[in-house]
């Protein structure tokens, strides 16, 4: 799952977290249903193992049309809130002293 905005993605990256439909192991792996972007089986977002991909990695994806998105709210709040706590973010800054 790409989880880094469009300006980013101009310089040829993009960051993202793996899909995969083993079971649940580890804190911050969110859930994605069968029938979300493109899913043919339940699956697990792997938020820990975010990272930057070269996109000309993924250009055969892209013509073939095997890119699909995630448009349910409900799933992007979700993956969005992993990301926080996996890097730490939805830690006040005073606590880690970065105020």
């Amino acid at each position: 799952m790409v989880v880094s905005y469009e300006p980013f993605h101009r310089s040829g990256l993009a960051t993202v977290c793996p899909i995969t439909t083993r079971a649940p192991k580890y804190p911050g792996e969110v859930l994605i249903p069968d029938g979300h972007a493109g899913q043919t089986r339940d699956g697990l977002i792997l938020v820990h193992q975010l990272r930057t991909i070269d996109l000309r990695r993924v250009t055969a994806l892209e013509i073939s049309g095997a890119i699909q998105y995630v448009t349910s709210r409900p799933l992007r709040r979700a993956v969005r809130a992993a990301l926080a706590h996996q890097l730490g973010l939805d830690i006040p800054a005073a606590a880690d002293g970065a105020a």
